[in-house]
């Protein structure tokens, strides 16, 4: 369940509470102030892709390591963008490009040419208009599908990267994705390149880079000279901070090309070429439960990476203990509230004390919501942690000890 289920279930749960516990008018304005609020999540979920509303985005990398990556939108432009990989050829960077699919059916040696000097290529849709973000299931996976057929038909790899077209998202291209095997690249910085001048555009990457930033460009709406020169100009800049360049795949970690049908899966343990050799003290049942999970690519890459407890060594981030902290503080002011207030209107013949108790407790979820936001990321890193940990010991603990 992503966060849109999540949010649209609670904005849904507090307006069933607010209709069944409020009189008229009380009623309908803080319905139609949910109602409102929701909407306004909702269109920021669209439009801004870092939220992670619809679907999960690597919008940027590493936060420890002072490197950027490079990214290229909306090609091939057949006399721009030659001259952009020849100043990416000179400085050695091996950058990442979202084609449009009809550009790249119409341009396929121009696509060669990026794979073959090294740069990763994803699917950045077929047509890239406007109204893509409103098709709909079988519509819109054709849309992903039909470009990626023709990136694989150029190059024989086919893409594990997606970029939405203008960042646009909605509540169907999360299956969409899944069935096509393909996972959301994002950026942090965004200098809006196509209308601006140069110098406004690096003056914009210089104001929002930070470490481990992936940083949206595109290879069209400029003359091949006007892009070259911006290029030079960017890198040397950012070189002038100290920070490198760094392929799409290292910063994120996530392999550019899908290795099976559809699925980026790793590679098969070392323990799975042969169990029926592993023996075991459990019975018939636990070993074929064992088997089943260590086939599932979750508790594979657990055994792979040899999955630990180590995060739990370092102190928590103040970003988590703020977020846990709201939602502590959202109990407090939630029912609590409502009881003592609905105490005190009953004692003090007031019935507006039980407006106060609605209201603090319609607050409580965005307080709640909010804090939940804050320590989400954290608390299921602490999870997932936790659960890899127990997984991986489990079925190394079934399979891998000797029958005596």
């Amino acid at each position: 369940m992503n966060r849109f289920h999540t949010i649209t279930i609670l904005f849904v749960l507090t307006a069933l509470g607010a209709g069944l516990s409020l009189a008229n008018p009380v009623r309908w304005l803080v319905v139609g102030l949910l109602l409102a609020a929701y909407l306004i999540v909702f269109v920021l979920g669209v439009s801004v892709l870092k939220l992670n509303f619809f679907v999960t985005a690597a919008s940027r990398g590493d936060s420890t390591a002072k490197r950027v990556t490079l990214t290229f939108d909306d090609g091939p432009d057949p006399e721009a963008t030659p001259s952009l990989l020849e100043v990416l050829k000179r400085h050695k960077i091996k950058a990442a490009f979202f084609p449009i699919g009809t550009k790249v059916r119409d341009n396929p040696e121009m696509i060669k040419r990026i794979d073959r000097e090294g740069h990763v290529l994803g699917n950045h849709s077929f047509r890239h208009v406007w109204w893509t973000n409103f098709l709909i299931s079988g519509a819109l996976d054709r849309e992903i599908g039909m470009a990626q057929e023709a990136i694989a038909a150029a190059i024989g790899k086919v893409p594990a990267y997606f970029r939405p077209p203008m960042g646009l998202t909605n509540p169907h291209l999360r299956r969409a994705l899944r069935k096509q095997g393909l996972f959301v690249a994002g950026w942090d910085v965004r200098p809006f390149d196509t209308t601006a001048s140069a110098e406004k555009v690096i003056e914009r990457v210089l104001r929002k880079m930070r470490h481990g930033s992936i940083i949206a460009l595109h290879d069209t709406g400029r003359g091949p000279a006007e892009l070259a020169r911006l290029t030079e100009e960017l890198v040397a800049k950012i070189r002038e901070r100290e920070y490198t360049f760094s392929g799409l795949e290292e910063m994120t970690g996530i392999r550019a090309y899908q290795t099976t049908e559809g699925v980026d899966m790793p590679g098969p343990a070392p323990f799975l070429s042969d169990l029926s050799e592993a023996g075991g003290e459990r019975g018939g049942f636990w070993r074929f439960l064992a088997q089943k999970l260590a086939s599932t690519a979750y508790v594979k890459k657990a055994i792979e990476k040899q999955a630990t407890l180590e995060c739990f060594r370092t102190p928590p981030s103040p970003r988590l203990m703020i977020g846990l902290g709201m939602v502590l503080f959202s109990f407090v002011i939630g029912w609590p509230m409502v009881a003592l207030f609905g105490v005190l209107s009953a004692y003090s013949h007031t019935p507006a004390w039980l407006i106060l108790g609605a209201a603090f407790y319609g607050f409580s979820h965005l307080v709640w919501m909010f804090g939940m936001y804050l320590a989400g990321r954290n608390c299921i890193q602490y999870a997932d942690a936790v659960l890899s940990w127990i997984l991986r010991k489990a079925v190394e603990r079934v399979l891998f000890t000797k029958r005596t």
